[in-house]
């Protein structure tokens, strides 16, 4: 549960891993964190953010 959350308020993979005592953030993932709530919102929103121009 604690994974997941941090993982769904922005917490990197490798801290996590690191927090968990992980050597490979990629079995942080496999073991303890299930889909990011919003995930697919927030990365559409983080890839317009990098295509908008300011005025």
């Amino acid at each position: 549960m604690f994974a997941s959350e941090a993982i769904n308020e922005g917490v990197g993979v490798y801290t996590l891993a690191d927090l968990l005592g992980h050597e490979d953030p990629a079995s942080t993932l496999r073991r303890y964190v299930h889909r990011a709530t919003g995930a697919i919102e927030k990365a559409r929103n983080a890839n317009g953010q990098c295509y908008r121009l300011t005025a």
